[in-house]
């Protein structure tokens, strides 16, 4: 054998040569794919079931008991469901308690790790909020034989979870297993203007106090001051009596029954009205649900892209019809939650929000729904479409006015509040479909930059999409 034959032979068996060789990469993805196996496996099983198919709602209901087992048995606990504004009034109602020291902020979006209640839980806290979710039938009967609440609160009843419940009494009548659970000696916090939600007052055996713009509501919104875009809603409150103005960075009057089921909470807890109006003042939106984000033009985009229900649109075209701007641009991602087809729907829409804005803007696949509008000329040069978040930012950065409106209305599987961070926060991430169910400020990769699809980043990516 000669030098060549013995070196080439060496270098082959030699561990010191091999460490990078095409061989050895199976074998350590194989290790690699068994440890994350073993990973997911130890974790699924520490998620005890409780009967849902969906193991999301199993890892729910696990938050929820171990929220339950670690908290003090003095802490009573505020649950609130309804089909939207739940967020923004625990809000409000984080606002108001946390003055007192009579809260812990609850775990909340981040339901896979333990909770853990603030310093002093032990001695000053007295109450804890947790919303719970009705995504399937006997979710809030669960939540609340884990949670045992005190005081119990539903804000609205819509069309949410179409595909589960198929209606409105089918909806009202899952939310209404919280007040029927709550305790003789609890309180339930109820929007009285729903007609779903008023019957549920022959449910339960707890203390009522009733908020809306009824007559016969406890809590009452009388006047409304202002909620016309640019400014914020305002709203004269009325309680046993006493009537105080209530101020709020919130765009639009149908925050009005969160903001009510906020001060309730803070009233049924023991702080007086007017404390709660003075409050209510410095609470911001909660992020993506209508949350404001201002250019240094004037102009402002309002987010309202955490979910997009069909039922809710019309609040949405409510909102820009009566805003004042200098030009109004409203941008759809998915509509969710309606009976039908999708093309009616989304054509149906588009056509009533070209009656109230200057420019609408679909994104992604759903934006094909408008295509038969767009052959026949309807909105000409005012509909567009666009399969990408990135083209529907590029057109929308290309085309600046100050002082305008764009309202941003889609579902958070859309991501397309990056239509806002491209401009103000440099986003790098244009990933399609990612599959997180959170806002892309919430993600852990957020910062980590992602191309966008279809290699748009080599083109200018501002022109519109034959949809």
């Amino acid at each position: 054998m000669d030098a060549d034959s013995r070196s080439k032979n060496r270098d082959a068996n030699d561990p010191r040569f091999r460490s990078s060789t095409f061989l050895e990469i199976p074998s350590r993805v194989i290790r690699l794919v068994k440890t994350r196996i073993r990973r997911l496996v130890g974790r699924q099983a520490e998620v005890p079931s409780y009967g849902f198919a969906d193991p999301r709602h199993n890892q729910v209901l696990a938050f929820q008991a171990s929220l339950r087992r670690k908290t003090p048995k003095h802490v009573h606990f505020i649950a609130v469901t309804g089909s939207c504004g739940k967020s923004t009034a625990i809000a409000v109602a984080y606002a108001i308690l946390s003055t007192t020291g009579k809260w812990f902020k609850e775990a909340g979006r981040r339901r896979t790790r333990a909770p853990r209640p603030t310093k002093g839980t032990e001695t000053s806290t007295a109450f804890c909020i947790e919303e719970i979710h009705a995504g399937h039938p006997g979710m809030i009967a669960e939540s609340v034989r884990i949670l045992k609440p005190q005081i119990g609160v539903i804000t609205t009843i819509g069309g949410d979870h179409y595909d589960c419940y198929r209606g409105l009494e089918a909806t009202a009548r899952e939310k209404g297993r919280l007040v029927e659970s709550l305790p003789p000696d609890g309180v339930a916090i109820l929007n009285i203007d729903s007609p779903h939600i008023a019957e549920m007052t022959q449910r339960t055996r707890a203390r009522l106090i009733t908020f809306g713009r009824a007559r016969e509501a406890d809590l009452r919104a009388l006047h409304i001051v202002s909620s016309a875009w640019p400014d914020r809603l305002s709203v004269e409150v009325a309680y046993r009596g006493e009537i105080v103005l209530v101020e709020t960075k919130l765009v639009g009057e149908h925050w009005i029954p969160s903001v009510l089921a906020g001060i309730a909470i803070g009233l049924v807890s023991g702080v007086d009205l007017k404390t709660c109006a003075e409050i209510v003042k410095s609470v911001e939106p909660v992020f993506s649900r209508c949350s404001v984000h201002s250019r240094p033009d004037d102009a402002a985009y309002v987010l309202d892209a955490f979910k997009a229900p069909y039922w809710t649109i019309a609040e949405g075209l409510a909102f820009v019809k009566n805003a004042r701007a200098s030009r109004k641009t409203i941008v759809f991602g998915t509509i969710s939650d309606y009976p039908g087809s999708a093309s009616p729907r989304y054509r149906r829409v588009a056509r009533n929000a070209l009656e109230v804005a200057d420019r609408v803007i679909f994104v992604g696949p759903h934006a094909a729904h408008i295509d038969k509008l767009l052959r026949q000329g309807v909105g000409k040069d005012r509909l567009f479409g666009f399969q990408t978040a990135y083209q529907a930012s590029a057109f929308i950065g290309s085309d600046e006015i100050a002082g305008e409106l764009i309202y941003v209305k889609g579902s958070v599987v859309d991501h397309i509040e990056r239509i806002m961070l491209a401009r103000l926060d440099e986003v790098v991430c244009w990933k399609e479909r990612c599959g997180r169910k959170r806002s892309c400020t919430d993600c852990p990769k957020y910062r980590i930059a992602a191309s966008p699809p279809l290699g748009l980043a080599h083109s200018d990516g501002s022109a519109r999409v034959s949809v």
